[in-house]
């Protein structure tokens, strides 16, 4: 275990951390209190998604963007999608003018 002050490890962070990454623990101090510092799984960014609505980020987009791990957020980009109130494509100038236009 590694003790560090607050200032080294704002100073020094990419060593901690790949030490942290190569299974090390690092506490880090700051006035009265000691912070350790733990990587965070998957599991742990889908506490806040209830269990029925968890899915594989992975297979809805190739990014993995925990938004994707919520099928409550992908059928509403879904739906969306389908009643077409998504922004058009703008390809050229005229249609940049054209949409600012009718703003």
């Amino acid at each position: 275990m590694k003790i560090v002050t607050s200032r080294e490890f704002h100073d020094h962070q990419k060593k901690y951390f790949e030490m942290v990454d190569n299974n090390e623990q690092i506490i880090v101090k700051r006035k009265n209190r000691a912070y350790k510092l733990v990587p965070v799984s998957d599991d742990d960014m889908l506490m806040d998604i209830p269990k029925e609505f968890r899915c594989n980020p992975y297979e809805v987009s190739p990014s993995g963007d925990m938004f994707w791990a919520d099928k409550r957020n992908v059928e509403k980009v879904k739906k969306a999608i389908e009643s077409k109130e998504v922004a058009a494509r703008l390809t050229s100038t005229d249609d940049i003018k054209n949409f600012l236009n009718s703003l």
